[in-house]
């Protein structure tokens, strides 16, 4: 009896002791996994805060700005709870004093508008990264489907805004330059996008003054061609 005994702890002694060995390995490769998807989540947030600051006032919502910047606030909650260090863990304070700010109504809103294709561009990309953050949001950070779409409606609107404004000043250089036919057909595109986007509220004043540079242009035109029947 006491010589099976010792044979059956002999065996678990040996079996542990090979075990050991694969179990190190796996506890490695787990610690390893882990560092790679905080990296990889530290690295995403930093890209959508950078994102964020890249965005005029004039383009993204106040809820939608807040609701970003509360959900950056909880990665970094995660990683400091997870020993994890970046760059982007550093911004905590200076998050927090913004949205305490945003909140307030404090901030300094800065509206410039787009005034190039290479700004759009730039826009549009950093919206895009928004969008995709924003439906992956959802699973990880346990807002309902209802509010996600909110603010994905929102920054939609945003780039076909900034879409807009790209129209209308290049609308208005086409009038500087008596080019009326263009720039009225940039005023109904700008038009076009505005309406597709008509289930946010502000999109109704946009598409009122739209409406009414539209209806100067073609008055002139219409003057215009009376005249030349005229003649």
């Amino acid at each position: 009896m006491k010589l099976s005994m010792l044979i059956l702890v002999a065996v678990i002694f040996l079996a542990v002791l090979c075990l050991l060995p694969a179990f190190f390995r796996w506890r490695r490769h787990q610690r390893e996994l882990k560092k790679k998807l905080l990296s990889r989540l530290s690295n995403r947030s930093d890209r959508l805060l950078y994102s964020l600051e890249m965005i005029s006032d004039r383009y993204m919502a106040r809820d939608t700005k807040i609701f970003l910047i509360e959900y950056l606030l909880s990665v970094i909650t995660q990683l400091v709870t997870s020993n994890y260090k970046s760059e982007f863990v550093s911004k905590q304070a200076d998050l927090l004093r913004l949205l305490t700010e945003l909140k307030l109504g404090r901030q300094v809103t800065a509206k410039d508008r787009v005034v190039s294709q290479e700004q759009l561009d730039q826009i549009q990309n950093s919206l895009q990264f928004m969008l995709r953050e924003l439906r992956s949001m959802g699973e990880s950070y346990g807002a309902s489907r209802v509010i996600i779409r909110h603010h994905i409606v929102l920054i939609r609107y945003a780039h076909a805004l900034a879409y807009r404004d790209l129209l209308v000043r290049q609308a208005r250089l086409d009038l500087d330059n008596d080019r009326k036919n263009r720039a009225l057909e940039k005023y109904r595109i700008a038009l076009s996008v505005m309406e597709k986007n008509a289930s946010v509220s502000s999109s109704k004043r946009e598409m009122a003054r739209l409406q009414s540079m539209i209806q100067e242009v073609e008055k002139v035109l219409f003057s215009k061609n009376n005249k030349a029947e005229l003649k």
